[in-house]
């Protein structure tokens, strides 16, 4: 993709647009600001003659009391222009920032595993910080550039048209160079920003793992890794430096010789009388007020090349769509729940072998089934598939008898809670912990959930109660409490399908005991699947469905391969793999 004009038009009209007024009245101060710019030199023009000829004191006074009324004028709508520029610059990149991220969430997992989490947050993050300055200095410093530029030309204009069309040719001869060489740096500031994201992606995941890193050895390693990375950077850093700022001594040179001739060519013609020397100042004024001008375009085009990739980078993010088609179905009965698999099938990348094959069973609702296998075994994948985090390649999944494709991704969200090993926190309060930062859930829920789970007089522990702050410095939670409040969290959703992934993994025997009996009345009237690496999980499990390399070996109620000595169940028992 390329950083195309239709992009940066449709990309400023679409953020730009709610903040029509204040743009309006951007533009307008940026008006009047580039007119007492263009129109302050003619004061001094006028100056100048007086002074040469015959002038009076009073004139002269007037003159100067004029010119300093426009500075002070130009300086305040400069400063109102300023203040709106960075006013809708930060409105829209928040805008975006929200836009990105409610589009990276979403997107189905399969796209999160080729995106690690540092590559994603200096997408939605970074490009957007650099797209900041494109909104607040850019579209500003290159319409108010293009505006002076207007006005000096015009203002030649009353000077003679032999002047007006001299400096529009330069000008033109100048804007022209100066676009043909906008797009050259593009790719490689590109190439830069992906360089860069590589880089925080591999910091991110490495400070993720220090706990794993260090005491393996592998600090030395990841810092030679590093390196790679950095010396990626470096590399294409510095040719997009080159690449960038090949226009700024091509407008030098401009500048150098425009000014040159306009000098020279004024200063013959008042040598021959057909020119005051107030109007040749005012000639050389206006030379020396394009130069801002046109080396501030030649600027921009730089930052208008970084502009260019960070949108190539965020439209890319944005042209992802979920594999997940959402349906339609907001609703489901009776309860609770029937779940089918038929013949489902399933791989996570075309080049690995099936996660998932031909698995067919039949989870009667209100009933418990308890799944069995290996790691690799495809366990983990029958409950993303239940929870639709990805789609079968083959088959249907279906909830009383209805395919789940069918039904909205938000409200199938609702009807599925899951329990995993690995419980997530996020930067907040426990209330907002608890409930997900769902403000309509009331504090009488979320303390019956905690009561049920024995966790009262730890939350009375706790300085400031549900108000109390979760971070990485603050409350460290062991792993028996962070499970029975990813527990609290179900229960105040309170799913009709409720998924466990060795739930109760992390408690002491005694937390696990008070545990399983507040689970038990609570899967009492719901269709439940726990994942186990141990047997004795399952031991209150109505149904048995044990895998093996994606492929289901065995599946019964708990009682009929309990009751059958050659079944697969009773060799796992009788060899002790729990």
């Amino acid at each position: 993709m390329n950083a195309t004009f239709a992009l940066y038009r449709n990309f400023l009209t679409k953020y730009l647009s709610p903040f029509k007024w204040q743009v309006f009245l951007l533009g307008f101060m940026l008006l009047c600001s580039t007119g007492l710019s263009v129109y302050a030199p003619r004061i001094l023009r006028d100056f100048i003659d007086l002074l040469v000829g015959t002038a009076e004191m009073a004139q002269l006074l007037n003159l100067a009391v004029w010119f300093m009324a426009i500075h002070i004028a130009r300086q305040l709508a400069a400063g109102v222009v300023g203040y709106l520029g960075e006013s809708v610059a930060w409105n829209t990149t928040n805008q975006l920032r929200i836009d990105l991220l409610r589009h990276a969430l979403g997107l189905d997992l399969g796209f999160f595993q080729h995106h690690p989490p540092g590559v994603m947050l200096e997408r939605i993050d970074g490009d957007t910080n650099q797209l900041a300055f494109f909104f607040s200095q850019f579209s500003i410093r290159f319409l108010r550039s293009v505006l002076l530029l207007a006005g000096i030309l015009v203002a030649v204009s009353f000077e003679g048209w032999l002047l007006s069309v001299a400096v529009f040719i330069f000008m033109a001869v100048a804007v022209l160079v100066l676009f043909r060489l906008r797009s050259y740096g593009v790719p490689f500031n590109e190439r830069l920003r992906e360089a860069t994201a590589n880089l925080y992606g591999f910091i991110e995941e490495r400070l993720a793992s220090l706990e794993d890193i260090k005491p393996l050895g592998g600090s030395l390693y990841i810092l030679r890794q590093m390196l790679v990375f950095i010396d990626r950077q470096i590399f294409h850093g510095r040719r997009a430096f080159a690449w960038g700022n090949l226009m700024w001594p091509t407008s030098l040179v401009l500048i150098g010789v425009g000014t040159g001739v306009i000098v020279a060519w004024g200063g013959y013609l008042v040598l021959n009388g057909t020119m005051t020397v107030g109007t040749i100042y005012l000639l050389f004024s206006y030379m020396n007020l394009m130069i801002w001008p046109l080396e501030e375009l030649s600027h921009q085009m730089e930052e208008l090349q970084k502009a260019g990739g960070n949108l190539v980078r965020v439209q890319s993010l944005l042209a992802n769509r979920s594999s997940l088609e959402d349906g339609t179905l907001a609703e489901i009965s009776p309860l609770p729940i029937k779940l089918k698999f038929h013949d489902v099938s399933f791989q996570y990348d075309a080049d690995e072998d099936q996660a998932i094959s031909n698995l067919s069973f039949t989870l009667e609702p209100g009933r418990t089934l308890g799944i069995v296998g290996r790691t690799g075994s495809g366990k983990t994948t029958v409950m993303r598939l239940v929870a639709r985090l990805y789609d079968p390649d083959a088959g249907v999944i279906s909830l009383n008898g209805i395919p789940v494709s069918q039904f909205r991704l938000s409200f199938l969200r609702t009807k599925i809670g899951i329990i995993t090993q690995e419980v997530q926190f996020f930067r907040g309060t426990l209330r907002q912990n608890l409930c997900m930062f769902n403000p309509h859930v009331s504090d009488h829920r979320i303390l019956e959930a905690i009561d049920h789970l024995q966790l009262h007089n730890w939350l009375k522990s706790l300085p400031e109660g549900l108000d109390t702050l979760l971070t990485s410095n603050k409350l460290a939670l062991s792993a028996g409490e962070a499970q029975r409040l990813a527990l609290a969290r179900v229960f105040l959703r309170n799913p009709d399908i409720v998924i466990l992934d060795e739930a109760s993994a992390r408690l002491d025997p005694a937390s696990e005991m008070e545990v399983d009996q507040v689970l038990q009345e609570f899967l009492a009237d719901k269709t439940c699947i726990v994942i186990a690496h141990r047997l004795k999980s399952i031991e209150k499990a109505d149904d048995i469905l044990i895998m093996d390399q994606g492929k289901k070996v065995e599946f019964g109620t708990r009682e009929e391969l309990l009751a059958t000595p050659a079944s697969r169940l009773n060799q796992l028992i009788t060899l002790g793999l729990e």
